[in-house]
């Protein structure tokens, strides 16, 4: 058996009450689920490590946006089609559905971030 340790850790009681609720859906204890949740945030913890980082992120979401909707006014939605392709292949369900070809014909856009 492995050899655990035993720390107390302070929550709101609303909090461990959400911990619970979530824990109890995937058939684990309050405490076995932060720890698994704690140990998969200090795993994937690699990127972005600082928030010029995350900005620069967005930043680039956004501009992927906007050349995508000029890309599809114009005409080229097959190269966008193409490119979202590629990118789901690499970040799987990262990329939302096309934006509505009227929304793009009507003048109307989304800022919202992804690719088209």
């Amino acid at each position: 058996m492995t050899k655990t340790l035993q720390k107390n850790i302070r929550v709101l009681p609303d909090q461990w009450d959400r911990i619970e609720a979530a824990a109890n859906e995937r058939d684990l204890t309050a405490n076995q689920l932060l720890v698994e949740l704690a140990m998969e945030a200090l795993d994937r913890r690699e990127w972005p490590q600082t928030e010029a980082q995350l900005q620069v992120a967005r930043a680039s979401l956004f501009a992927a946006q906007a050349i995508a909707l000029d890309m599809i006014a114009a005409g080229r939605q097959n190269q966008v089609d193409k490119i979202r392709e590629y990118v789901a292949t690499i970040v799987p369900n990262l990329v939302p559905e096309p934006a509505a070809t009227e929304e793009i014909s009507s003048g109307k856009r989304d800022s919202g971030p992804g690719i088209a």
